[in-house]
């Protein structure tokens, strides 16, 4: 049996749209082991079948390995949660590519991976950090995929504000423009390097300034109940920055202090919604096996 681990992953990282990504110290795990037949455990019932993501990448993974196996038990002990905007779609993804790789006695080749996940995920930026780890700018075009590193000062800390509800990517895709002013994307552009140097040199002050995206979050701030409202009580308490992790609904406020986590959990308490705090770390490793 192998058993891997994947970190959650926030995108976008507010003006990265579509290109950004971070691994966190949140983890997925998925074990595996070769049987007769096909068997899954650890997930919601709906998910118990042969339609399961995790399962459908390990045979993908398997068909571009040109390996086999008799069959596979995959059991499923996940802490990310699922359409939070923490990347776990691209933790099952990631977890049954490179189970596949485990499983059939084959080296790990990351950057193979990465081809690998993208493909199934339509995009690289959750994937490549959950397999690469740290914070990763993704592009990718007619099948190849480059992604690159960029440092992140350890002194940030990555605080989750967690939701009871669901926003699903595909309604939040519907709700952006078509088409979008060209100063609109000049200028998220430019803020984009600018927020890259920021993370790298912890210049709080930029990264206040630079951080307000305009491309995706004013549209998809609609979507996230009482998103006004936790804005102004990460910013009235601490906060270096704030935004919409991935599509949503979880919110990220990148903070400075560790304890000023406890006072904005008492604000958000205060809230209709059930919103928890969840202190988070960058994840430096991505995906490994245990």
């Amino acid at each position: 049996m192998v058993k891997i681990r994947v970190p959650a992953t926030s995108a976008n990282v507010g003006v990265g749209f579509d290109c950004l990504g971070m691994a966190l110290n949140l983890y997925a795990y998925f074990s595996f082991e070769e049987i007769e037949g096909f068997s899954i455990t650890g997930c919601d019932e709906c998910f118990l079948n042969q339609d399961n993501l995790v399962y459908t990448s390990f045979l993908k993974a398997l068909d571009y390995l040109k390996k086999e196996v008799k069959g596979v038990s995959i059991h499923i002990e996940s802490h990310v949660p699922l359409a939070r905007g923490l990347g776990s779609s691209a933790t099952c993804v990631v977890g049954g590519v490179v189970g596949a790789y485990a499983l059939s006695n084959t080296p790990l080749d990351k950057d193979a991976i990465l081809r690998i996940c993208s493909e199934i995920e339509g995009h690289p930026d959750n994937v490549a950090p959950a397999i690469f780890g740290g914070l990763r700018a993704s592009f990718q075009d007619n099948g190849e995929v480059i992604s690159v590193r960029y440092p992140v000062d350890e002194r940030f800390h990555f605080l989750a504000l967690i939701p009871d509800f669901e926003t699903k990517t595909s309604e939040a895709r519907k709700v952006l423009p078509e088409v979008l002013p060209f100063a609109t994307a000049v200028r998220n552009s430019a803020k984009l390097s600018i927020v890259l140097k920021g993370f790298d040199m912890y210049e709080t002050n930029i990264l206040a300034n630079v951080m307000n995206d305009q491309i995706h979050e004013p549209y998809r701030k609609v979507l996230i109940h009482e998103y006004e409202k936790v804005k102004k009580i990460c910013q009235e308490i601490e906060s270096v920055c704030f935004y919409i992790s991935g599509s949503g609904s979880t919110l990220m406020n990148v903070m400075r202090e560790k304890s000023n986590v406890n006072e904005i959990q008492k604000g958000l308490n205060q809230l209709q919604h059930n919103w928890k705090c969840l202190l988070l770390a960058l994840n430096k490793e991505g995906v490994s096996i245990c």
